[in-house]
């Protein structure tokens, strides 16, 4: 079992796929420079009333710019902070926050950094928990961020982004997504980027596969979420796209489904050959293409014993195909109908799985 600190950590992950941030993008000198509609919605502030201005002066209490302006210049956080703060509504309340800060890298050289503040009231009770405080810094922002101008090409990158998505910064910068990455992946996202472009409106949570080598086996999923920067004019200055690696929780929600399925169909009956059936149908297309559930000689399956196919030390198990399901009608992939013996060879993967009571995976 996991501790409390990796299960927080997780739910923090989880917290930022479907909680949508304000995002700021700042110089150097920490004056905004980029201002999104998800940040005016937070604070009621408009871009043309914050770029141009130090993002400190919307943070309420003195230590948390103290600690803003720390967490900037010491190299040991290595660009990247987290912890919850206090800014200022422009009607005048104060909003507890959850604010994360990240480092970019561009090919110009300029350091700029990316805000992404959500409301506190909109997280999990744990957020708030002091135990964050406590974890690596890595663990705790294991979110990438990607600077994009109109053109959608790459202008600035945090150094997660890349661990990521497999393209490394030299790849990235200067180029659009669909250069660096060409397929249909980088085309359905740069889509959803001109939407965001043209709207203002940011798009949350579009799942999309890492960009990896053919060679390189890896079925990583991230999650982007949109959202558009506006200058002090209130024109769009670009895009920002904030991802978080995903694979682990799909996987865990997939097994969930997939036990969920077992529990509600497999076994209805004491019928071997029916819960043979059923489990090749849950299989199918749930784990594979194509399954098949094999019975062995010594299950007894309501009917005479199969006959043994010769002679190889005394003895060759026999099978009967009790479960067979296929994503093509007709099953064209079995040599054998559901029901049939089925003939091995004295030596294969059936019968040495048998033997061992392992399980073998064959490429």
């Amino acid at each position: 079992m996991g501790s409390s600190a990796e299960t927080s950590v997780s739910e923090a992950q989880a917290a930022c796929e479907t909680v949508g941030p304000a995002i700021a993008l700042l110089d150097a000198q920490g004056m905004v420079v980029g201002w999104s509609q998800t940040a005016q919605r937070l604070v009621g502030y408009s871009a043309a009333e914050v770029v141009g201005r130090s993002a400190g002066v919307l943070l309420v209490a003195t230590d948390d710019r103290a600690k803003a302006s720390q967490a900037a210049q010491e190299s040991t956080l290595r660009g990247r902070w987290s912890d919850l703060a206090q800014v200022r509504h422009r009607d005048g309340r104060i909003i507890d926050v959850r604010l994360c800060v990240s480092s970019l890298s561009g090919k110009d050289g300029r350091d700029w950094w990316v805000v992404w503040a959500t409301d506190k009231a909109l997280l999990p009770p744990w957020q708030a928990e002091p135990l964050l405080a406590t974890l690596p810094l890595p663990s705790r922002l294991p979110i990438g961020v990607v600077i994009r101008d109109t053109h959608l090409r790459c202008i600035q990158v945090n150094d997660t982004q890349g661990s990521k998505d497999g393209i490394p910064p030299p790849q990235r910068l200067g180029r659009r997504l669909t250069e660096a990455a060409p397929g249909t992946d980088a085309e359905t996202l740069e889509a959803v980027m001109h939407r965001v472009l043209e709207s203002g409106d940011p798009a949350m949570d579009v799942d999309y596969q890492a960009f990896l080598p053919a060679n390189v086996r890896s079925n990583r999923i991230l999650t982007a979420s949109f959202f558009r920067l506006d200058d002090a004019q209130g024109r769009a200055l670009g895009v920002c796209v904030v991802s978080v690696d995903v694979t682990d929780s799909r996987r865990a929600r997939e097994r969930l489904t997939i036990l969920g399925e077992a529990s509600r169909r497999i076994g209805t009956t004491l019928d071997v050959m029916q819960t043979g059936q059923e489990l090749a149908d849950l299989a199918v297309p749930f784990l594979a293409d194509y399954a098949t559930v094999d019975l062995a000689e010594s299950v007894p399956l309501g009917e005479e014993p199969l006959a043994h196919l010769g002679p190889q030390d005394g003895r060759i198990p026999a099978f009967r195909r009790a479960g067979l399901a296929s994503i093509h009608p007709g099953t064209p992939e079995s040599l054998f109908a559901r029901g049939e013996p089925v003939f091995v060879p004295p030596i294969s993967p059936f019968t040495n799985v048998l033997r061992s009571g392992k399980s073998h995976f064959e490429p």
